[in-house]
């Protein structure tokens, strides 16, 4: 096993000093020079150093935390073959951060998006750099999706996926009271039901989220839009085709109303669905007796668990079921590369994030799942993360997540406020239009 990971992590340091090479001959003055020393360096010793004098590569992100950590641990080799050094700053509200840096015409070199919709409106305003032809190569070969493309121009690389239509339980809890994990939408409900009829809370669910709050429960209802009408009206969804009022998105607020507005099925109720930090959602689970049993939320969560809950015994997960006899559908997130800057180091790091090697630290330390569907699974240092690329690879239909797709203005703007208004009013019909509104009257998001 380790010598795998060596021999893999191995060749991705051939192909960042293959790519040093290239940069040392795009550069003109001292800087190449210092390029060319660093090639040279990497071929006598282990490892080079970042140059303090070298070039400077900053990125800016939605990592905090463990997350930051293990981020920048996993630019380490490419900082040490290339001598180029990488400054990480992160937020805990991306999108709103982003928009007010690019309104100060303070851009970073390189930005990690979550929303694939917001490079999508930045290529199309000139602010984004795309792919080099070196950069675009590695992704033809490397990775299976490209969603930030604009017409025929690439903008960015898929560097972390994580998988969204999970539950989370207590498998002790499950098997001293009797319940099965649920394989249908309807035998889903009937636990929901006998919980509560013993006593239970069955619902452990919280949307805030400092700037982004909401975006928790528009997750909810893209995974119910997938099973309940389709994946072709959910892409229809997204392009706008299909409306916010119409009676298949409708019905998917009216759905996810049966879990938040019946009364008794998640704890804490209205006040703490709006204001509990959706990190914390999970966390009565862990109480004595549990104060809620199930917890819809994605991979990510894994990054927010008391450090005492074990995976696989005080919790696990199962995906959520359909709402017919097939494979559940898959919804998936992640997080995309993208330039603000066009210089020979900043397209060498995107090369770099393109690869799969580049996501080999950070999946041995956890909480990693690598959209390469080449990825050797045996890399994985969590099982859950092996499990989450197993169902990646196996899964018949996956469709991002609908709202980091959308038009910034709604994917992140009015379906976030919306899904406030809703869970508060519980009025589908007038979150809908209230979300609908987020469109410009006259389209103007059409690639070029």
């Amino acid at each position: 096993m380790q010598r795998r990971r060596t021999s893999g992590l191995s060749n991705a340091i051939v192909q960042i000093s293959r790519r040093a090479t290239r940069i040392a001959q795009r550069i003109t003055g001292p800087l190449a020079l210092l390029a060319v020393g660093i090639v040279l360096m990497s071929a006598c010793t282990d490892a080079a150093t970042p140059a303090e004098d070298g070039p400077i590569v900053t990125v800016f992100g939605g990592y905090r935390g463990v997350e930051a950590e293990r981020f920048a641990a996993s630019l380490t080799p490419f900082e040490q073959q290339t001598g180029i050094t990488v400054r990480y700053i992160g937020t805990g509200s991306f999108a709103k951060a982003i928009e007010a840096r690019v309104a100060d015409a303070d851009y970073p070199d390189v930005a990690i998006f979550p929303q694939p919709g917001l490079i999508r409106q930045y290529a199309q305003q000139g602010l984004l750099i795309p792919l080099d032809d070196d950069t675009q190569a590695t992704v033809e070969r490397s990775q299976e999706t490209a969603v930030s493309a604009v017409g025929d121009v690439l903008y960015s690389v898929w560097f972390r996926a994580s998988i969204k239509s999970l539950v989370w339980y207590e498998p002790q809890v499950f098997a001293e009271r009797g319940y099965q994990v649920p394989t249908t939408w309807d035998g889903m409900m009937d636990l929901t039901n006998r919980m509560q009829t013993e006593g239970f809370s069955p619902w452990c669910l919280s949307i805030e989220s400092f700037g982004a709050t909401g975006w928790v429960g528009t997750d909810w209802i893209e995974d119910i839009v997938l099973r309940q009408s389709g994946p072709d009206i959910y892409d229809q969804w997204i392009d706008n085709e299909v409306s916010f009022e119409d009676e298949s998105i409708i019905a998917a607020f009216e759905t996810f109303g049966g879990i938040v507005h019946t009364p008794g099925r998640v704890f804490g109720g209205t006040f703490r669905i709006l204001n509990a930090p959706w990190t914390k959602a999970q966390d009565p689970m862990f109480e004595d007796p549990p104060r809620c049993l199930l917890n819809r939320q994605g991979s990510v969560q894994q990054a927010n668990l008391p450090s005492s809950v074990a995976i696989g015994t005080e919790t696990d997960v199962f995906v959520l079921p359909a709402m017919d006899e097939a494979q559940p559908p898959i919804l998936v997130a992640g997080e995309f590369a993208a330039a603000f800057s066009d210089r020979p180091e900043v397209h060498a790091l995107l090369e770099y994030l393109a690869t799969p090697e580049a996501g080999v630290g950070w999946a041995e330390a956890g909480g990693f799942v690598s959209p390469h569907h080449s990825f050797d699974s045996r890399l994985y240092g969590d099982d859950l993360d092996r499990r989450m690329g197993e169902i990646l690879r196996g899964a018949d239909v996956v469709r991002f997540d609908a709202s980091d797709l959308m038009l910034p203005s709604v994917g992140t703007g009015t379906f976030w406020t919306g899904m406030k208004t809703y869970v508060r009013t519980g009025d589908a019909r007038g979150a809908a239009a209230q979300i609908q509104a987020g469109y410009p009257t006259i389209e103007l998001y059409e690639a070029e």
